[in-house]
């Protein structure tokens, strides 16, 4: 841990236990509202470390900037994403329609979704190493 990141690193942990406090209280149980709370102070430890963003100790809380890099890469996954999700979206739709159940479509959303997540993530890490 960066001793410079110091304040950023507080808030994070403040924020991840706080939020995993609250779903506690919303009736989770104490196990999933403590692994809530691991996995966020792991994400925002691993954040200033990922590439996704630019570090500015100097801003002390919000020490974390996307930059023109980042952004162009963040835009062109999502873009990635989203001509993949309307891609299988056409396809289920027409393949569901000329079987004669195209209500069964639906049945496909989750599937299709999770590929788009997929594409958008693998798409992500491909532009930050090439970029």
């Amino acid at each position: 841990m960066r001793r410079d990141l110091l304040p950023y690193t507080l808030s994070r942990i403040v924020l991840s236990l706080a939020l995993g406090g609250f779903f506690y209280l919303s009736g989770s149980s104490v196990w999933s509202a403590m692994l809530i709370a691991g996995v966020l102070i792991a994400l925002f430890l691993w954040a200033p470390n990922s590439g996704r963003y630019s570090v500015h100790p100097e801003y002390g809380i919000t020490a974390l900037r996307r930059d023109e890099r980042t952004q162009v890469i963040n835009d062109q996954a999502a873009r990635n994403a989203f001509v993949v999700v309307m891609l299988l979206s056409g396809a289920a739709l027409i393949y569901c329609g000329a079987i004669g159940i195209a209500s069964d479509a639906l049945v496909y959303l989750k599937i299709i979704l999770l590929a788009g997540v997929g594409v958008y993530y693998i798409s992500d890490l491909a532009l930050r190493r090439t970029q």
